[in-house]
């Protein structure tokens, strides 16, 4: 596996936000339980990592997980498999932040398309991923349980 050193970007003096690793798994699992009704183990994170084709960039403040965003990509498409911000870090840039980089990382490997699904009902995830060039490409219906709800799929390309 080759190993390349990554830009670390600052948010405000006392975040950071850069590529992530095996040893952040446990960050990410805690933020998934506190967000999603179904979250990863840190052990199926650790095994993510282990995959040259998975990427993740995280957004730290003081040590904590503030935001994630995790992927996998084919050739030269990436799929969003999660993103997160802590409630008390919402609207704070943290997630943009973390966007701007997987943009970076997604460049540097040649990827020129990225996409994602967003529960319908999601108006502010889905504003701000419009207000980072992704649009709406489709609809899967019934695509999330607990509760059940359609999932838009939201398309941006890189090129």
């Amino acid at each position: 596996m080759m190993m390349t050193r990554f830009r670390e970007r600052s948010v405000t003096d006392m975040k950071r936000v850069f590529l992530a690793d095996e040893s952040h798994a446990l960050l990410i699992a805690n933020l998934e339980k506190r967000t999603f009704t179904h979250p990863q183990s840190e052990k199926s994170l650790i095994e993510f990592f282990k995959s040259e084709r998975n990427f993740a960039v995280v957004c730290l403040e003081n040590g904590e997980l503030v935001s994630y965003c995790t992927l996998t990509s084919v050739l030269d498409e990436a799929q969003i498999i999660n993103v997160a911000t802590a409630p008390e870090y919402k609207r704070q840039g943290c997630a943009k932040a973390v966007f701007e980089r997987i943009f970076e990382e997604c460049a540097r490997r040649g990827i020129i398309t990225v996409s994602l699904e967003v529960r319908e009902s999601n108006s502010p995830a889905i504003s701000l991923y419009e207000d980072l060039g992704f649009s709406v490409a489709g609809k899967r219906k019934d695509f999330y349980t607990d509760p059940r709800e359609n999932a838009l799929i939201m398309i941006k390309n890189l090129d």
